[in-house]
């Protein structure tokens, strides 16, 4: 729905079985989702395969050894100064609780999905966010520099708050380049979340409920100040 993204919601399903309508896919966590969410792909990710990568370690809870993945950060990223920032990272954005042979991406609404990511607009990310505190929930579960990948097990380690993912900048430049807008983000939550903030888009302003007789002063135009010193 175009009220929370301009793309089909992904829902993500962690299984041992491969089922027949789903192709194999040698992409990353990142790039699985925006084909299922823009181009309606039904994608699986194998667990088993032989690769050292964020997804491999985070998505997939694969015995790859800390040390690499601290050393990767540190070292080679240096997306941390030290060890000691990396592991408080890791142990900050944890790892997916469910271990599987396969991670299944449906570009709908699957009655068995266990997470529904979804990509946003700052705009849209906004009323989904107003949403959840119709609902009583203020805190959202936002890492700094989590992987993107974290996008699709955090909710299963926080339930009830939404999580909000501003793509790695790894998948951004490199890995997953052009298959996301720069405005766009990934939101992801549980399927029962989910249809809660369905549920309170019909009674909420920032959902479809369009509140009236409120008060509002505007502004004069903004004018914008060229670099030369003159407005225009």
């Amino acid at each position: 729905m175009p009220l929370f993204t301009d793309y089909r919601p992904v829902s993500v399903r962690f299984s041992d079985t491969l089922p027949p309508d789903s192709s194999l896919t040698g992409d990353e966590v990142s790039n699985a989702i925006a084909r299922a969410a823009k181009c309606g792909a039904v994608l699986a990710i194998s667990c088993r395969r032989k690769r050292y990568s964020a997804g491999s370690y985070f998505a997939c809870h694969r015995t790859i050894p800390r040390s690499e993945i601290v050393r990767t950060y540190v070292e080679q990223e240096h997306v941390f100064p030290d060890a000691q920032t990396a592991h408080a990272f890791l142990d900050t954005v944890q790892r997916s609780p469910v271990r599987s042979r396969y991670i299944l991406f449906t570009p709908k609404i699957a009655d068995d999905a266990d997470v529904v990511v979804l990509i946003a607009q700052a705009q849209q990310a906004s009323r989904i966010l107003g949403l959840s505190g119709y609902r009583n929930q203020f805190v959202i579960d936002a890492i700094p520099a989590a992987p993107t990948c974290a996008a699709i097990y955090r909710p299963l380690i926080e339930p009830e708050r939404i999580h909000i993912n501003f793509i790695d900048y790894f998948d951004r430049e490199v890995q997953a380049k052009g298959f996301y807008a720069p405005g766009e983000l990934l939101v992801s939550m549980t399927p029962v979340l989910y249809r809660e903030l369905l549920d309170a888009a019909e009674r909420s302003a920032h959902g479809r409920f369009a509140p009236q007789e409120i008060p509002a002063y505007h502004a004069e135009p903004l004018r914008i100040m060229k670099s030369s010193g003159e407005s225009q």
